[in-house]
């Protein structure tokens, strides 16, 4: 009986312990990540002073600084993107969304 008892609590151990370790910790982080990430509407784009205006879902407007003037080509007034800011909210990745035609 006694041994019984012993591999019962070891069980638990291994159950409650271990397997829970071995179990990838970052997938809730990377999907609310990239659900994260800002986009909207360019209506402005300002390549002398490396500004992107960008109207957001909620109808506010902001031109936000551009970090490298590379980051402004092929990009177009109307286009839908989402965009990486830094801690100087300035942007530094910025990538074109595909058009439904349907809309």
């Amino acid at each position: 009986m006694r041994y019984c008892s012993g591999m019962r609590l070891l069980l638990l151990f291994l159950v409650v312990l271990v397997i829970p370790s071995t179990m990838p910790t970052n997938i809730a982080a990377a999907t609310s990540a990239e659900a994260a990430l800002p986009g909207g509407t360019i209506v402005a784009i300002d390549q002398e002073r490396l500004t992107l205006t960008i109207l957001f879902p909620t109808g506010e407007s902001r031109a936000l600084p551009v970090r490298e003037a590379r980051l402004l080509h092929g990009l177009a007034v109307g286009d839908h993107v989402i965009f990486e800011l830094n801690d100087e909210h300035t942007l530094i990745k910025i990538a074109k969304l595909p058009t439904d035609p349907a809309n």
